[in-house]
């Protein structure tokens, strides 16, 4: 008796210790994944909202710069139908710019980011390679891919008996209600047609067609900036509030003047189109600085001087005038 007692606290022993590694190394690879999820601090991250997904899971993997007024973003990954690493995309957002976050570098004068929803069909490790952007660099994703656990098996059943079955005229009716409603429906539609086209016709009502008088877009935009001029908002402390309107109004000018698309479009790719207008260089620097100092001001809180708003929109006002399209052009 003593020595089967002896047997059996060696072997409880011995499941304990079993059960204890067991329970380490599930700790080590949650560990590991997490601490692949963490990036070194710098002005481009990548992140994923998880570490661990199962056969055709989802993961959301986001990538985030942020920038300076005037610094570039040129580099920018585009994935089509997989991300580097093995992992097949879903679905992919469009790049936001966006106001710093409370918890942002103070460097940072606006965010520029974008996500895609992936997933994965084999097992194992997957490792999502660093990206690099200029001068800045993530450090790669590692996900795990676990396979899709069913319990038991599927079993065959036989075909079920064919069942007959027989139709009332009640039946019969709430089946076809649907159409005799939409048949209805279409005969009203059809005498309401009838009635309203007679009506008209009776009246013999002649609609004549003005023809919209087409207004240079630098007649409206000067009319706009004067009207800005007058009002000298950033006097009343709303100097925000004026660089917003003056960008919207160059903006609507140069899409309308030049046959481009600035409105949507940040201060950085604005500035590369009006780059390559042809146009003098002096107008191209002068409008380009006149919407950076906006932008400071807008999303970086910079405060202007009254004669800065002046010159601004006296910028503004005399490039529309050197642009503008006439007879001879």
């Amino acid at each position: 008796m003593i020595v089967v007692d002896k047997s059996l606290n060696i072997f409880k022993i011995t499941v304990l210790f079993v059960s204890a590694f067991i329970m380490k190394v599930g700790i080590s690879q949650d560990a590991l994944i997490q601490n692949s999820l963490t990036s070194i601090p710098s002005d481009l991250v990548l992140t994923s909202d998880t570490g661990r997904i199962s056969w055709g899971e989802r993961a959301t993997i986001k990538l985030k710069l942020g920038l300076e007024v005037g610094e570039e973003s040129t580099g920018w990954p585009v994935w089509e139908d997989t991300i580097p690493g093995g992992f097949e995309i879903l679905e992919i957002s469009n790049i936001d710019t966006i106001l710093p976050l409370e918890d942002s570098p103070s460097e940072w004068d606006f965010i520029i980011e974008q996500s895609w929803v992936v997933t994965a069909w084999d097992s194992g490790y997957l490792i999502i390679p660093p990206i690099e952007i200029g001068d800045d660099k993530t450090s790669p994703i590692m996900i795990q891919v676990i396979p899709t656990r069913t319990v038991g098996s599927p079993e065959l059943k036989p075909a079920a008996d064919i069942v007959s079955i027989e139709w009332t005229f009640t039946d019969r009716l709430k089946k076809a209600a649907p159409w005799i409603l939409g048949v209805i429906g279409i005969a009203i539609l059809g005498l309401l047609y009838i009635y309203v086209v007679k009506k008209i016709m009776s009246k013999k009502i002649v609609d004549l067609e003005k023809v919209a008088e087409v207004i240079p877009p630098h007649i409206t935009a000067l009319e706009k900036l004067r009207l800005l001029e007058e009002r000298k908002v950033w006097t009343k402390g709303e100097a925000k509030s004026f660089h917003v309107q003056l960008s919207e109004i160059i903006r609507t000018y140069l899409d309308s003047r030049f046959k481009i698309s600035s409105l949507e479009s940040t201060t950085r790719e604005v500035a590369q189109m009006i780059n390559s207008l042809d146009i003098s260089q002096s107008d191209k620097s002068n409008l380009i600085m006149a919407l950076q100092l906006g932008d400071k001001i807008k999303f970086a809180k910079y405060r202007a001087e009254s004669e800065d708003h002046t010159r601004v929109l006296s910028t503004c006002i005399a490039f529309v005038e050197n642009t503008m399209e006439t007879s001879e052009t």
